[in-house]
């Protein structure tokens, strides 16, 4: 605890990151994966192979963009340095033992931006009267973009602002519903719109299961939207029974896209 409150008053994050506790999730992150190292290994390796598969399927790897690079535990950073010539990591919050890890390399970059576009209306001079909206963006997206990442954010990216909006503006469990439902698929439309290459991993059902191993509850994380059929799936075990209850573990099945938006340029085969 002592280590975590130190990272907080020591790193540097947005007024906005602060105030609605995203860079106090990002600590608490690196926190939960420490304690379940095991149980997240083979979901983090899963996800690196992913991200390189796709990026060897493209023909001219100029840049690339990841959305929710976090901690880069689940980003093949050298891989990705070294295939493409300019790398943007995008989150909200980049902390310093994370910029300090990517020193070495000379051709990344850091921008701090919410691809939700709630935090500005969230932290700023809101009006009960106006409605929040989604307004899902990409940072330094242009035509030299091979590829977009989208890594194990998209059923995250609500969670943060819809209990902001349930504590700080009194949203009730149907607001709840309709702003995380509209956080949610309006990334998924964003990714299907691009016109470089997306790649995009999410965990899709969540299973929640008592100590014997019998299925408590089946969940949802995506709202109404839907997913095609995934190129790859996993189970990814986020929490081991003690870490959230004493009563039940929680995991969740991924599916993973190397090639979301059906955009890739193949190589050409070599024979």
């Amino acid at each position: 605890m002592i280590i975590e409150l130190y990272k907080y008053v020591t790193n540097p994050a947005s007024q906005s990151a602060k105030k609605l506790g995203q860079l106090r999730e990002i600590i608490g992150m690196e926190a939960r994966y420490k304690r379940s190292r095991k149980q997240w290994d083979s979901h983090l390796q899963n996800t690196k192979s992913l991200i390189e598969e796709a990026s060897l399927k493209i023909l001219n790897p100029d840049e690339v963009i990841i959305l929710g690079s976090g901690l880069l535990l689940d980003i093949p950073i050298d891989f990705l340095s070294r295939h493409f010539n300019r790398v943007i990591l995008v989150d909200v919050v980049h902390l310093k033992q994370v910029k300090k890890h990517t020193k070495k390399y000379d051709n990344i970059e850091f921008v701090e931006h919410d691809v939700t576009g709630l935090s500005s209306q969230l932290v700023g001079p809101y009006q009960k009267q106006l409605k929040l909206q989604a307004r899902a963006s990409i940072p330094n997206i242009n035509d030299k973009t091979s590829l977009v990442v989208s890594a194990n954010l998209l059923s995250q990216l609500h969670l943060i602002p819809v209990e902001y909006a349930k504590k700080e503006l009194g949203l009730n469990s149907t607001e709840q519903e309709l702003l995380a439902t509209e956080i949610t698929s309006c990334h998924i439309k964003l990714l299907e719109n691009l016109s470089s290459q997306v790649c995009l991993i999410s965990d899709y059902q969540r299973f929640y299961k008592d100590k014997n191993n019998n299925i408590l509850d089946i969940e949802n994380v995506l709202f109404d939207s839907e997913l095609p059929k995934p190129y790859k799936t996993w189970r990814w075990e986020i929490a081991p029974i003690g870490e959230i209850s004493n009563q039940y573990s929680m995991s969740s099945k991924v599916y993973a896209y190397p090639d979301f938006n059906n955009k890739v340029l193949y190589r050409p085969l070599i024979i």
